[in-house]
């Protein structure tokens, strides 16, 4: 079972948002030391040290960020965390105005934060516009959403296809599980998934239903496989497949897990009412 599904390997929790960020480059701040003694990088970095140990997006973190800023102004990371409650609380023009110099320091490090805050905030073009850069000019590979759920390509690939683009998108994720094949232990949690549903969004039904039952044995709990493949019975034309699938959708949204359906596919989101809906023909 891959390292990143956080659903069950929580007693690896702490191992792996370490290693996510050494793979997006960002294990933490780094080490204070590596910067010459009493240079504004050095003392830049010490601040946020003790930045990060006040609640985030607080007074004293944000005062404490701006002074490391001040004094070490090439110092990318004290940005990027200084960005990080703008983003959460919705002040975007504030947090990507700090992201932006973050990335201006720092590109293969950066990009991939703001591409993640325009795919959420429906900025498509900008997202694809990011992650291009980010895989294509920087050479970046492994590169996490910030809670490790989905590899950035996945959000690339969703963006294409809510262009209109889902050639492009399933492209992107085919390069990106080709990838895969040296290091199988990156495999992600929802790979099979998105290519799956990114076949039946362009109506090649067989490798839609192919991805999907894939999936499966990486996880039953997804109520949006099941929906999915039951919307791709729909279409070939077994209805009663196609509700035995949206049953176990129904099941899966109502059992304690909740069906694992949360907001990581935007537009693409199942919702049980989608379900229910579909029962009812």
């Amino acid at each position: 079972m891959a390292i990143f599904n956080i659903y069950y390997s929580s007693g690896f929790y702490f191992i792996l948002l370490f290693f996510l960020g050494t793979i997006n480059g960002l294990a933490g701040q780094g080490n204070c030391l590596i910067y010459p003694e009493d240079s504004g990088e050095r003392i830049a970095c010490e601040l946020s040290h003790r930045a990060v140990t006040c609640p985030q997006g607080s007074r004293e973190s944000q005062v404490l960020f701006d002074a490391a800023i001040r004094i070490g102004p090439n110092y990318a990371w004290a940005y990027y965390e200084k960005s990080v409650p703008f983003f959460k609380r919705g002040l975007l023009a504030e947090g990507v105005r700090l992201i932006n110099k973050a990335i201006e320091l720092e590109p293969r490090n950066y990009l991939y934060y703001r591409a993640y805050w325009y795919f959420y905030n429906r900025s498509y073009a900008l997202c694809i516009r990011d992650l291009e850069e980010l895989y294509s000019v920087h050479n970046a590979s492994y590169v996490f959403t910030p809670s490790g759920e989905l590899e950035m390509r996945l959000l690339l690939a969703l963006a294409y296809a809510q262009t209109g683009a889902i050639a492009k998108g399933i492209e992107w994720i085919r390069h990106m599980m080709d990838s895969y094949r040296e290091q199988p232990a990156l495999k992600g949690y929802y790979d099979h998934f998105c290519l799956g549903l990114l076949y039946y969004e362009n109506g090649q039904l067989a490798l839609a239903q192919a991805e999907l039952e894939q999936q499966l044995t990486v996880s039953e709990q997804f109520a949006d496989t099941y929906y999915y493949l039951g919307l791709v019975h729909q279409q070939l034309g077994n209805p009663d497949v196609a509700i035995a699938y949206f049953r176990q959708a129904v099941a899966a949204f109502k059992g304690e897990d909740g069906g694992y359906s949360v907001n990581f596919f935007a537009d693409f989101n199942t919702y049980l009412e989608d379900v229910e809906r579909a029962l009812l023909g």
